[in-house]
């Protein structure tokens, strides 16, 4: 009974990395397309948003009168430099009236810096759960090998879908706005402000937080569900192979 535990224990482990990792990868790769912010602009009207909120800004004039080829570039410009450990964000600016006036006020700019360090741990966290995943399998192939066990595509397939539907019933139960905010107070220093209204921040207004990132959230979750299904599809395949090496 015990030995059944560690080996169902052993492949969930693989299979919960499995899907971590997928996660990661489709985040990347959301990263190198800059988060989608092109097709998402148009999706969420964002251009009409900006014209609604820029003027009643309370610290910064006139981003109203900017382009939307301005709005995407600085968004890009904010995703590049938190990509970058936050270098580069009081660079970021805009120009009105023939001046260039600075995008971000103090409070945004710390925030975004701890945005850059965050995805920094991630980075650590992303290659700590490969170099993991890597350890259960060798254990896991050799488990195997030692003592004849067969691995059921089935069997992987249905704690998979367990997998996925604990996290469509996360999203369904607490909904994703909650989940937002609620990942923002347990993740960053409760003296550093993450929450901007509309008329406070340039930054919340260009990206009309929160609902862009129930996009983002949205197109890397899908991403990487193709991403674990194409995985398993493979291992299935291999299991396949094995069986009938076997039988």
């Amino acid at each position: 009974m015990l030995k059944k535990m560690l080996i169902n224990g052993r492949m969930f482990a693989i299979l919960l990395l499995l899907l971590i990792i997928s996660l990661y990868a489709s985040w990347m790769v959301n990263a190198q397309l800059g988060y989608g912010y092109s097709w998402l602009y148009e999706v969420y009207d964002t251009e009409q948003h900006i014209a609604r909120y820029a003027p009643q800004n309370r610290f910064r004039q006139g981003f109203e009168t900017t382009s939307v080829a301005d709005h995407k570039r600085v968004f890009q410009q904010i995703v590049d430099s938190v990509h970058r450990n936050g270098e580069g964000l009081e660079q970021i600016h805009y120009a009105y009236l023939s001046r260039s006036i600075p995008l971000l006020h103090q409070a945004e700019l710390v925030h975004l810096q701890d945005v850059a360090n965050l995805i920094n741990l991630i980075h650590y966290l992303g290659l700590a759960c490969i170099l993991f995943l890597v350890i259960c399998v060798i254990f896991e192939l050799r488990h195997r090998r030692n003592n004849k066990v067969r691995a059921s595509g089935l069997g992987l397939l249905a704690v998979s879908a367990t997998l996925l539907l604990l996290l469509l019933m996360a999203f369904v139960i607490w909904g994703a706005k909650a989940i937002f905010y609620q990942m923002h107070i347990l993740i960053f220093p409760s003296d550093h402000q993450w929450f901007f209204y509309y008329q406070d921040s340039l930054m919340s207004t260009l990206m009309k937080a929160p609902d862009l990132f129930a996009g983002i959230a949205l197109q890397i979750t899908s991403l990487g569900v193709l991403f674990y299904g194409l995985i398993l599809w493979g291992l299935n395949r291999r299991l396949k192979r094995t069986r009938a090496s076997e039988g």
